[in-house]
């Protein structure tokens, strides 16, 4: 035990000093995955290659490191940062004994919270179980304590005495000046590095006790159901039926009825109402999956759940149809005004409340609620791996070049040369390769454009960023910069 813990120590230590380093690239893009892969590295020497859930749950880690480097948007950027933390403290809920094909409802939140409290309370655990049990160790901590007394009680009449006697003689004034300076160079370059490096080391050691399975004096509180009865739950799950079959009646009326139907009875026009309405319905198809999971929570344990699996059953069926509107106001959305970033990831949140509509079906409403939240937390990590392959902005510029090189000249078919040139590095290629395709005079606003942006860009980074707050696609696009290798527009290159 005391060996595991020495090198948890030195790996920390190596994690603090190396993330120091690797840390002050600005954005925390190749240096933190870097760190993050070290990290797994680490885990993966001391504690060998674990069990089967074990090496998911890094493998999840270390992917989403990973699509920190593949790629530049901002968004992608929070989802493989959250998907890091997230999975990261998984890892110290699964080193704390649990297992993930037993997690439960509220069982990510605690883990966030365990993981959270390991990091900052589990580094004395591993100092205590890396010190020598022998009586030798005793004396030396007894004088190690007597020394640090000593210390502070040394201070006042030295630096009194050293002032008097640089009052006393210039020379020995001016070499306290000296040496007063390089005590000030120490602490402004030095302590702030020593700081970070103790911070880093701190955490790194509390992560690695917690997913190697060590004491880490942390733990939760279980959360157990009250086990009510269904008819508690039945008035707001009947509720949920009633109203969303009132919804989608109206939405039959609307589909059938057509533009014309709706200017004479709202005033809207097909792109106004696609508009108003889409990201609300995701987000009241994700409260209905939510009030579902709580309800199955709340009355678990009961003998009889065929009431719950009938209304279950409606709720899943009008949650997709509810859906299938928001998919039906998002095509007409960007049938008329194209493709956006923000529209790009909203189809793709849909896609998950989609896909946990399905992981619900398949096994709550079967009786296997037991396999919902590991199943969700797969579906989860595919879904994250597949956002990064896709590449959204890459798709937002092909689907609206596209649409402005069909020939239509109406306002939604114009290509916003502005908006594309201010994407991030994920979408330059795409940008690149399809403005030869647009009319000539658009291909060159688009080289242009896209050459002021990265100018910008590059300018703003001079001096405050190098490669460890870079990624693939940044440094790709920066690498564009300097060859200035414009777009071919209408045969001129």
């Amino acid at each position: 035990m005391r060996t595991r813990a020495r090198q948890i120590l030195l790996a920390a230590l190596l994690l603090g000093v190396v993330g120091d380093q690797l840390l002050r690239g600005g954005m925390p893009r190749l240096g933190f995955a870097l760190l993050v892969l070290l990290g797994i590295g680490c885990v993966i020497f001391i504690g060998g290659r674990g069990d089967g859930e074990r090496s998911f749950i890094l493998l999840g880690v270390g992917v989403a490191a990973l699509g920190l480097v593949v790629r530049d948007s901002e968004m992608l950027f929070a989802v493989d940062m959250a998907s890091v933390l997230c999975m990261g403290a998984l890892a110290v809920w699964h080193g704390s004994g649990r297992r993930l094909s037993q997690l439960a409802l509220f069982d990510p939140p605690r883990a966030a919270f365990l993981a959270t409290l390991t990091a900052v309370i589990a580094a004395p655990q591993v100092l205590r179980g890396s010190a020598p049990e022998t009586d030798g160790a005793a004396a030396r901590a007894t004088r190690w304590r007597a020394l640090a007394i000593g210390t502070v009680l040394a201070v006042p009449p030295l630096f009194i005495v050293a002032s008097l006697l640089g009052s006393a003689d210039v020379f020995f004034a001016r070499f306290l000046q000296f040496f007063a300076d390089g005590v000030d160079v120490l602490f402004s370059n030095g302590l702030q590095q020593v700081v970070t490096i103790a911070v880093l080391a701190w955490l790194a050691t509390g992560w690695m006790q917690g997913t190697l399975g060590g004491p880490t004096g942390a733990g939760v509180p279980e959360v157990r159901s009250p086990s009510i009865a269904f008819t508690s739950v039945s008035v707001a799950l009947y509720g949920l039926v009633v109203l969303l079959a009132l919804f989608l009646g109206t939405q039959a009326r609307v589909l059938f009825g057509g533009a014309a139907y709706l200017d004479a009875t709202a005033g809207l026009t097909v792109a106004e109402y696609a508009r108003s309405g889409f990201f609300q319905l995701v987000i009241a198809g994700g409260v209905v999956i939510g009030t579902l999971l709580l309800a199955d929570w709340l009355t678990e344990g009961r003998e009889d759940d065929r009431r719950y699996r009938a209304v279950g059953t409606v709720l899943v069926l009008l949650v997709a149809a509810l859906l299938g509107s928001a998919v039906a106001r998002m095509w007409l959305y960007v049938r008329n005004y194209g493709l956006s970033t923000d529209r790009a990831f909203a189809i793709a949140q849909m896609g998950w409340v989609f896909a946990a509509l399905g992981v619900f079906a398949a096994t709550v409403l079967r009786g296997r609620r037991s396999r919902f939240v590991p199943s969700l937390l797969v579906a989860t990590v595919a879904w994250v791996a597949l956002l990064n392959a896709a590449n959204p902005e890459a798709i937002v510029v092909r689907v609206n070049a596209a649409r402005a090189a069909s020939g239509d000249p109406g306002h939604g078919r114009r290509f916003d040369v502005a908006y594309h040139a201010h994407l991030s590095a994920d979408a330059l290629p795409a940008l690149l390769a399809a403005a030869p395709s647009l009319p000539p005079a658009v291909c060159e606003a688009v080289g242009v454009a896209v050459m002021a942006e990265w100018e910008r860009v590059a300018a703003n980074r001079r001096g405050k960023a190098d490669w460890r707050g870079l990624d693939l696609p940044l440094a790709r696009a920066l690498a564009w910069r300097e060859r200035r290798a414009l777009p071919a527009c209408g045969g001129r290159g």
